[in-house]
């Protein structure tokens, strides 16, 4: 189902908060970024290619969503949907059931938007909201009783004692879960409601900068991230260390001793070392412009660059960055879809594999870094130019051509890449 003509209003950029914008900030470069249109982009795609739909399942309030492989080599879904977390057997690809709809949170302030995120470690998925009603915090099932039911184990309430967050990520090597943190993490100290003042400040700071809906992202000084040891007893997470305080936290992907933090607000990214995940150390940052959101970062296969995602003002491109160990990293080149806003990005090895809101799914190749290559796009919905609806998410099922989409507008998609 489309957005109403309200929804799509609030999902949209204002061009005229835009000029508010642009009086405010100087988009020069800062630190390691720097818009620069001279940067390799490949060229515009024809819409639909390198990629088919396999099925789909309607929903509405659709967020994000993961993908989870059985020990026989069964691929199941979970998607955030209105209600809570739609869990979908893909056993027959062409046809997916309804294993269930696990009741969560519904409190959102946006209607229609519930920004659920998921990620999953062995047999057990840790699913998070920014709603603080029943079973709000770290929600946990268990998907052990597949394909026939799942079973929702309990929520935790996140170290802070504040049950919103709005990502998680999981180092499924490790078995440690990464949490998103709108405060900074001292336990019980700052309520969610900020003081008057600092709230409609920042309120007011995000309606120049968008009409984005409300979320629990916390101002360019506040936030931090959680790590959470889920290996020693899945149902029991045991809480280990926060770091990054004192800078909003929008997203982070951790691959076994470094996290990468996308720092909202704080318009910059960072990478950390957490082979001691009680004592996490800091080995770069860098800034983009000021007034971009830092919105989404993931890391290649072999740790030697990372595509990033500033989702406001929208319209901007994704980028890639080379590593440079303790400098900042080297910006190599930058891609979209059209006219389309980038949203989440994941790579597997070197193949990007990204959300594109109003494009749909689209699937990049970066065997080189510098020369990016778009080889599949496929559009999941009837929207066109860099409005904040359609695809929301994406999951690539490791080993094999298969990708889906979660679409705030219509729900879910497996798409089989073909390439080009």
């Amino acid at each position: 189902m489309l957005t109403s003509p309200s929804q799509r209003q609030r999902k949209t950029f204002s061009l005229g908060l835009f000029g508010i914008v642009l009086s405010l900030f100087a988009l020069s470069s800062c630190g390691g970024g720097g818009a620069d249109d001279t940067l390799p982009t490949p060229p515009p795609p024809s819409s639909d290619f390198g990629a088919k739909t396999i099925s789909t399942v309607a929903r509405t309030g659709v967020a994000g969503h993961w993908g989870y492989t059985a020990p026989d080599g069964n691929r199941y879904v979970l998607m955030g949907t209105a209600k809570g977390i739609l869990v979908l057997d893909l056993r027959d690809s062409a046809n997916p059931r309804v294993v269930d709809e696990i009741d969560g949170p519904t409190n959102t302030q946006a209607p229609g938007i519930y920004w659920r995120e998921m990620r999953v470690f062995g047999h057990y998925a840790y699913i998070v909201s920014e709603h603080t009603n029943v079973r709000g915090g770290i929600m946990i099932v268990d998907l052990s009783g597949l394909p026939n039911t799942v079973r929702y184990v309990k929520s935790v309430m996140p170290h802070d004692g504040e049950m919103p967050a709005h990502t998680v990520d999981i180092d499924t090597s490790r078995g440690l879960l990464y949490l998103q943190r709108e405060q900074n993490g001292q336990h019980g100290s700052i309520p969610f409601a900020s003081s008057a003042i600092a709230k409609t400040k920042e309120l007011l700071t995000r309606k120049i900068q968008s009409e984005k809906p409300l979320e629990p992202i916390g101002p360019a000084n506040q936030g931090a991230v959680e790590i959470w040891d889920v290996k020693t007893d899945p149902e029991n997470p045991i809480y280990v260390s926060t770091f990054n305080q004192n800078h909003s936290v929008h997203d982070m992907t951790a691959v076994g001793n470094f996290c990468y933090v996308a720092e909202g607000y704080a318009n910059s990214f960072s990478k950390w070392d957490v082979s001691d995940p009680k004592n996490p150390q800091l080995v770069v940052r860098w800034n983009v412009e000021p007034g971009h959101f830092s919105h989404a970062i993931w890391p290649s296969g072999d740790g030697t660059f990372a595509v990033t995602t500033e989702e406001l003002p929208v319209g901007l491109p994704a980028r890639v960055w080379q590593f440079n160990g303790t400098a900042p990293p080297t910006l190599l080149s930058s891609f979209r879809i059209g006219t389309g806003t980038p949203h989440n990005v994941i790579l597997e090895g070197r193949i990007a594999y990204l959300s594109h809101y109003s494009e749909g799914a689209a699937v990049v190749d970066l065997t080189n870094p510098a020369v990016p290559r778009v080889v599949a796009q496929k559009d999941t919905n009837g929207l066109n130019g860099p409005n904040l609806g359609g695809c929301w998410g994406v999951y690539k099922f490791p080993g094999v051509a298969l990708m889906s989409c979660s679409d705030i507008d219509t729900g879910f998609h497996l798409i089989e890449v073909t390439g080009k």
